[in-house]
C-alpha cells in the first residue's frame, strides 16, 4: 500500500448488540503490518443495519472518496459495506473512478484496484450475501407466520402477560421483579374508568404512564382487562386458562 495517502477504515456490527471490536483488532492489526501512519487514518464507523443506505457515516466515507479525500479504504469484510447488490456496486464504481483501492482484511478477495483487479471476485462475494439476506428474510417471514399460525405471540408482550417457554400468551398472575400482574393492569384500568389519574395510578405500576395510556386509549385492549375477554384469539385463550372470576 506504501506509507502516503489517506486511510478511511470503515466499521459497521452486524446488530446493534453486537461488539465491533473485533473488526477494529483486524483492522488495526492490518494497517501496524503495512507499516501505515496513524494520522493518516480517519474512522467510519455505524451501527445501522448493512440493508439500510441511510447510514450518516457510511455516507460521509463515499462523499470523501467521490471528494478525492480518501486513497486507500480498509474494512474487515465485503459485507460491512453493504448486503445491497446496488450500494455495493454504487461504492466499488466510485472507488474505481476516484483511485481508491479497497483492502479487505478479512475475505476471500484481499484487495479491490481501480484497475479492476480483484473486482470480479468481489462482485460475486456481494452478491452471495445479497442471496443470503434474501434467504434470512424469507426464512423470517415463514417462521413468524408459522408461529402466529400456531397460536404463539410474536412482538413485545402486552403488559400483564408473558410469553411461556413456548410462545404462547400467559396472564401473568404472580408477577417477578419489573412485571405487573393481569390483574394489577386491570385494577389499573378500573381506576382509571372511576376517575383517577393517569399519574396517580401509574406510581404503583412497574408499567409507564404513556403505556397505561395507550392501553386505555385503545378500546379493544381495554376489554381485555375489563371483561377479561378479546377479539385476538391468542389473547382470549390465555385468558381461558385462567379462572378469571376466582382470582378477583
Amino acid at each position: 500500500m506504501g506509507n502516503s495517502g489517506q486511510i478511511g477504515t470503515y466499521i459497521r456490527p452486524s446488530t446493534e448488540r453486537q461488539d465491533d471490536q473485533h473488526q477494529r483488532d483486524s483492522i488495526n492489526s492490518y494497517i501496524e503490518e503495512e507499516g501505515l501512519p496513524r494520522d493518516h487514518v480517519e474512522q467510519y464507523v455505524d451501527i445501522e443495519s448493512g440493508s439500510s443506505d441511510e447510514r450518516e457515516q457510511f455516507n460521509e466515507l463515499l462523499d470523501a472518496i467521490k471528494n478525492d479525500d480518501v486513497d486507500h479504504v480498509v474494512v474487515w469484510e465485503i459485507s460491512r459495506i453493504s448486503r445491497r447488490g446496488a450500494t455495493l456496486q454504487e461504492f466499488f464504481d466510485a472507488c474505481e473512478e476516484h483511485d481508491v483501492t479497497i483492502h479487505i482484511t478479512d475475505g476471500a478477495v484481499e484487495k479491490v484496484k481501480p484497475d479492476g483487479q480483484g473486482r470480479f471476485v468481489a462482485d460475486i462475494i456481494g452478491m452471495v450475501y445479497q442471496q443470503e439476506r434474501r434467504q434470512l428474510i424469507r426464512r423470517v417471514k415463514a417462521g413468524v407466520k408459522r408461529a402466529k399460525d400456531q397460536g404463539k405471540w410474536i412482538g413485545n408482550v402486552p403488559a400483564g402477560f408473558r410469553r411461556d417457554d413456548d410462545g404462547y400468551l400467559q396472564p401473568i398472575i404472580e408477577p417477578e421483579d419489573g412485571e405487573d400482574s393481569y390483574f394489577e393492569i386491570e385494577n389499573a384500568i378500573q381506576r382509571l374508568e372511576g376517575g383517577d389519574s393517569f399519574r396517580s395510578v401509574a406510581k404503583s405500576l412497574s408499567i409507564s404512564r404513556q403505556g397505561l395510556t395507550n392501553i386505555y386509549q385503545d378500546d379493544e385492549r381495554r376489554q381485555w382487562y375489563l371483561n377479561a375477554r378479546a377479539e385476538d384469539d391468542r389473547v382470549d385463550d390465555a385468558l381461558d386458562e385462567i379462572d378469571i372470576g376466582e382470582q378477583r
